[in-house]
């Protein structure tokens, strides 16, 4: 079955040539998306029947569709209620699990695999993963079983078109260059069309726009560093994840973080037994950083106030092992005392053993990557 996935993945993605050399390709130049008209097409009630037409016309293959209709019907997903840009729609790891046997493919799955495809195209259809799965599912009964062969090529033209709608916004080679996507998912989408083996990604905001960029291995094009623009995804995290406080601007008792970023808390009325805590700042941070009190911590930081940071951190300078870490630096006369919850997929918690940190000045807490988010729950000052 890898065989196959190896064959189709060629068949798929021989159109795409890097950058806009290609002869072929339908994109005059590259542009970004105009999410201020995207937003305004694409939110509330009105918005969500617009989009319903839109993607019945993609479904249709309707050939009177450009590049601005496209871009509305990819990057309006973002507008939609129900956007999540972290996962899959459902059914991919069934589908992974199939292609993934030993044996050979059986007309049984076909059938489940684009069940399953049609089902995540129901719920998202402008899910280009989806397509490419339902190809590969369409393209086992067309090789092994006599399947319909012009489902089949309307499925790969769903797919580029897709694809194409993505890398009409850019070659990721710079921040102004960057390919916009909804989904993390699809940055790796992209870099494995290419070939290209991440090496390490960092967020970054530039100019008031956010990137993740990645260092990749060498390869055949001769590119070192690529960058994706996630306005949408950033732009969702306040839906995703949402504050929780016990009325507004009043004291906080949990927090929702996403790795790389930097918050401060302030102690209020710090004289009473158990003090109650304000989240007075949240910041976005993009590099790697340093966990060294020297380096890291350079900032005085006011009296009663403790500084935090949930990002990925190196030990020392020069160590090749990056960890995704919590760190506090407190100017407290008491002790910060609370819960963590850590999760991949910003869905599904998962309780840890760290139980804070008694009156100090700095502590460090250590994970792998399974921490993508971090909830910091039951804020207190005392056990």
């Amino acid at each position: 079955m890898r065989k196959i996935q190896s064959v189709l993945a060629i068949l798929l993605f021989s159109f795409a040539a890097w950058g806009q050399d290609s002869a072929d390709t339908y994109i005059p130049s590259f542009f970004p998306p105009d999410y201020q008209q995207i937003q305004k097409d694409c939110s509330g009630k009105q918005g969500a029947r617009f989009y319903s037409k839109l993607a019945q016309r993609f479904e249709n293959m309707d050939t009177t569709l450009d590049i601005k209709d496209l871009h509305t019907f990819y990057y309006g997903q973002a507008y939609l209620d129900g956007y999540f840009p972290y996962g899959d729609p459902g059914g991919f790891d069934q589908i992974r699990d199939i292609l993934n046997k030993e044996e050979e493919p059986t007309i049984q799955d076909s059938r489940t695999i684009v069940k399953l495809a049609n089902a995540a195209i129901a719920r998202c259809p402008a899910e280009p993963r989806a397509y490419y799965y339902k190809f590969i599912g369409q393209s086992i009964a067309c090789e092994h079983f006599g399947g319909d062969t012009n489902e089949l090529e309307k499925t790969r033209a769903q797919f580029q078109v897709l694809f194409q709608t993505i890398m009409s916004t850019g070659n990721g080679l710079s921040p102004e260059l960057a390919i916009h996507v909804v989904s993390t998912s699809h940055e790796y989408m992209v870099m494995n069309m290419y070939g290209f083996h991440p090496n390490m990604q960092a967020l970054m905001n530039i100019d008031g726009h956010s990137y993740d960029m990645f260092t990749v291995e060498p390869n055949e094009y001769d590119v070192d560093t690529l960058y994706f623009n996630i306005d949408c995804i950033v732009g969702s995290w306040d839906k995703l994840f949402p504050k929780i406080k016990e009325k507004e601007e009043g004291p906080v008792t949990s927090i929702d973080l996403k790795l790389g970023t930097k918050f401060v808390l302030e102690m209020k009325k710090a004289k009473r037994k158990n003090s109650k805590f304000m989240l007075v700042k949240e910041e976005q941070i993009g590099d790697t950083l340093v966990a060294k009190l020297d380096s890291l911590f350079l900032e005085s930081v006011p009296e009663n106030q403790i500084v935090g940071y949930f990002c990925p951190m190196r030990l020392y300078e020069g160590d090749e092992s990056v960890f995704n870490c919590l760190v506090f630096r407190s100017n407290c006369d008491k002790g910060l005392y609370y819960d963590t919850f850590i999760s991949r997929d910003g869905k599904q918690f998962n309780a840890t053993s760290n139980v804070g940190m008694p009156r100090g000045t700095m502590m460090n807490e250590m994970w792998h990557d399974d921490a993508q988010y971090l909830r910091i729950s039951n804020l207190r000052t005392k056990e």
